[in-house]
């Protein structure tokens, strides 16, 4: 690894990056869906200040980066999970959905005694 005696500004956005992936988590595990966006947009303004070619990195700033790779991937997977558990959530609500039709939409009584409740068959 290259050895710089003044990595300040790089391990600085990198700690600053980490800390908005503890943000990130913190966000999908709390369900703030809303700050969700304006997390994706400091990260996006993040990684472009950090997209500077030849920098040299140092001891300090790899273990920072491998510290982010790890949390990234942490982040990746909790939101995959959510969009899994959302998916079949709203395919649960479709499917109750669709068996109050049938293909000619024939209301029919539900339950047992006095029909109070009628549903489409």
């Amino acid at each position: 690894m290259n050895r710089n005696k003044d990595n300040t500004p790089l391990n600085t956005r990198l700690q600053a990056l980490n800390t908005l992936l503890i943000r990130e988590r913190q966000a999908i595990t709390h369900l703030r869906i809303s700050q969700l966006d304006d997390i994706q947009q400091e990260k996006t303004q993040l990684l472009k200040a950090l997209h500077q070619p030849g920098q040299a990195v140092d001891d300090e700033s790899a273990g920072l980066i491998n510290t982010i790779k790890v949390n990234n991937e942490r982040n990746r997977m909790l939101l995959e999970s959510g969009l899994q558990l959302i998916s079949r959530l709203q395919d649960n609500v479709f499917r109750r959905l669709a068996l109050t039709y049938a293909a000619h939409g024939r209301s029919l009584a539900i339950g047992a005694g006095p029909r109070l409740l009628n549903r489409s068959v």
